[in-house]
């Protein structure tokens, strides 16, 4: 073959037609000294390790919720197919891997229209019906008179963390503080202001037959909400978990900016169906479309750190976690930007202290899977806890925290740049936890017999879970 036919069969192959050196040996062929100069090095790989820009600081740890004997830490993002198996380290098989699993942008557009044309009114353009997010961080003040009612205050709180685990944390709601009836907060944009009155006012503010209601107030012309109010009555019934919790998010997402009320037909897999009409979610209390509504319409704001919605994917990357055994899984999924932790599993027997077959001090270790930024970061993980002295704090360690793309490397470009973690976590029942400006951890030991233990943390430098198994030779 002639130089000239390589050059037409080489240009039809590779696409392009300037061969550069490639068939220099061929006569009249092109040579890399006709490059103009710095074309060739101004791409070059960088050989240092991804500094990820820090996240802003998250307001609560993750929600730990229960479902029959399962325990749930965080939102319900896990995978719902299997992923491709990639090692397995200390006791626990990891896995990577893309799914699609988000609604996708349309069918949020297909949402936002349905709050504003509920049941093809045509009054429904005139109301304020439709997506207000607010334009700051959410700040929720609480009534005092919370303080003689716990079943709803707890109510009311674990609702704020169950939204918290599906806003991004530039918009995850802070808790400001309480206040009386006699000294109401200061009007103030983003303030969300949690009251519980009297049956017969709330009668009045919501309607008869209202369990709860919210309020919002959105400036003439605005496309935002300003602050709002969310009123609870005295009679309310927290003895559920289920129940109370799920009319406190609804009310709590009308107040971040979802105006109005979707078709229960055309969306039962969502919270704000008119009456509360909607297909359960097991073990969660928010499906993925009110999570993906709340995230799109938050997310979008800082257009510097997620998608926007010209740019929403409807496809989530994954790291999964699984013990052997089967008695923890944990993981993280990166979506649009977002790194949103979770772990589970079966719930003990008995708190830990009533454990009689563990003495001493005992040791649980196995992996953490995390993100910083879009990087996947994986190192080891120990807890270990003196039984004998429960009331104090215990040790957790995290080791050798190196970045996965960076596995064969020798060099300091393949480590996170704080290596090793240290936290003293607190013991409560089966949940242990930490909260300090070096992040926010909730886990809990798991299993019939506490073989296992997992749970996630958030640093504004990486977001994570965690789980591990302990030797079963320790029980007596």
């Amino acid at each position: 073959m002639s130089c000239q036919d390589k050059r037409k069969v080489l240009s039809k192959v590779l696409g392009i037609v300037g061969l550069l050196g490639l068939l220099a040996g061929c006569g009249g062929g092109g040579k890399l000294d006709t490059v103009t100069p710095g074309i060739l090095d101004s791409h070059n790989y960088t050989g240092a390790a991804y500094q990820s820009p820090n996240y802003h600081p998250y307001q609560t740890g993750s929600h730990v919720h229960l479902l029959g004997d399962t325990v749930y830490i965080g939102g319900d993002v896990e995978p719902r197919e299997e992923l491709r198996h990639v090692s397995t380290e200390n006791g626990i098989r990891f896995y990577m891997g893309a799914s699609r699993d988000g609604v996708g942008a349309n069918r949020l557009l297909n949402y936002d229209e349905d709050l504003k044309t509920k049941n093809g009114s045509v009054l429904k353009f005139l109301s304020s019906d439709g997506f207000y997010p607010l334009r700051v961080q959410p700040k929720v003040w609480i009534h005092d008179e919370f303080l003689n009612y716990p079943g709803t205050a707890l109510a009311l709180v674990d609702s704020i963390k169950i939204l918290n685990d599906a806003l991004p944390p530039e918009f995850q709601i802070q808790f400001a503080g309480t206040f009386s009836a006699d000294e109401l907060p200061a009007a103030s944009e983003g303030n969300i202001v949690a009251a519980l009155l009297p049956v017969a006012t709330v009668m009045v503010q919501c309607g008869e037959n209202a369990v709860a209601c919210a309020s919002s107030t959105i400036l003439s012309g605005a496309n935002y909400t300003y602050s709002a109010t969310l009123v609870i009555p005295d009679d309310f019934d927290a003895t559920q978990y289920i129940f109370p919790r799920t009319v406190i998010t609804h009310e709590l997402l009308h107040t971040l900016g979802i105006q109005g009320h979707v078709d229960s037909i055309e969306f039962p897999d969502s919270l704000m169906g008119t009456s509360g009409d909607f297909f359960p979610n097991p073990g969660f209390t928010i499906h993925r479309i009110d999570r993906e509504v709340l995230q799109i319409i938050y997310m979008s704001q800082r257009t510097g750190t997620y998608n926007d919605f010209g740019e929403w994917s409807d496809t989530t990357l994954h790291i999964v976690g699984r013990s052997e055994d089967e008695a923890v899984h944990f993981g993280v999924a990166l979506f649009n930007g977002l790194p949103q932790p979770w772990a589970r599993g079966r719930l003990p027997d008995s708190a830990l202290a009533d454990n009689t077959s563990l003495t001493g001090t005992v040791s649980w270790s196995g992996q953490l899977l995390a993100f910083s930024g879009p990087s996947p970061v994986v190192g080891s993980v120990e807890l270990e806890v003196m039984l004998s002295s429960l009331d104090t704090t215990q040790d957790l360690k995290f080791r050798d925290l190196y970045f996965v793309n960076r596995f064969e490397s020798d060099g300091d470009d393949r480590w996170f740049p704080t290596r090793n973690l240290d936290y003293a976590v607190d013991i409560s029942g089966n949940i242990f936890s930490h909260t300090s400006t070096e992040g926010l951890i909730v886990g809990a030991f798991l299993g019939p017999d506490h073989e296992a233990m997992g749970g996630t943390i958030k640093r504004t430098d990486l977001v994570g879970a965690f789980g591990g198994t302990r030797p079963m030779e320790e029980s007596q």
